[in-house]
């Protein structure tokens, strides 16, 4: 490893830290050593990427980090990190990165219950992947959209989304279970069981 080149240095401890934790480990499969190698791979990976002017290679560790530091303040720290070296960075692969950050933001932020920040961050993510057409993720953010609005009680709003979005997803042959759990609650928020058992039904059906 050491005679490679950076940035062939910094994507093998990259690799090496989602090894031992990323979204694809269950949260019950992580240990302190396994988060300790994860944390020791991904910083020897920063280190190499930030030194070699590497910067969308930075900005893939820094948005891993939060998977190692799951306190949502620690995984705050982190994305906010990453959205600043976007923001900063003159590298095209880097600026990329802006609308999945920012959706990372406002994960985070929603989870710390700053859900007028979380909503900023979701529209501005959202509107990123709109401009690049890229429908599929654009969907995934107005859900996210959606849902903030719900927290911040604002349920006719989220509503009118999240049917449209039932609607877009329906058309594109990719009903989404989440989508209608969305669609029960906020029905049985405003007293209408019957379409909140309608949305319960379609849940099942992608059982």
């Amino acid at each position: 490893v050491q005679a490679a080149g950076p940035e062939a240095r910094a994507r093998y401890w990259l690799e090496t830290g989602r090894s031992y934790a990323s979204h694809r480990h269950p949260p019950g499969t992580q240990t302190a050593v396994t988060r300790q190698l994860a944390r020791d791979a991904y910083m020897r990976a920063l280190a190499i990427a930030k030194g070699a002017n590497l910067d969308a290679v930075a900005i893939d560790v820094l948005h891993m980090l939060p998977f190692v530091d799951t306190d949502p303040a620690e995984q705050l720290d982190w994305n906010r990190q990453a959205l600043a070296m976007v923001e900063s960075s003159e590298q095209e692969q880097a600026r990329r990165w802006e609308p999945s950050i920012r959706s990372n933001l406002g994960e985070s932020l929603y989870e710390l219950g700053r859900y007028d920040e979380a909503l900023e961050q979701f529209r501005q993510s959202t509107a990123l992947f709109e401009q690049r057409q890229d429908a599929r993720s654009a969907r995934d953010g107005y859900w996210h959209v959606a849902h903030t609005l719900r927290a911040l009680n604002r349920n006719s709003e989220a509503l009118a989304i999240q049917l449209r979005l039932e609607r877009e997803c329906d058309a594109a042959g990719a009903p989404k279970a989440y989508i209608f759990e969305e669609l029960e609650i906020l029905f049985r928020a405003a007293g209408d069981d019957e379409r909140a058992e309608y949305y319960a039904g379609r849940i099942k059906s992608l059982k």
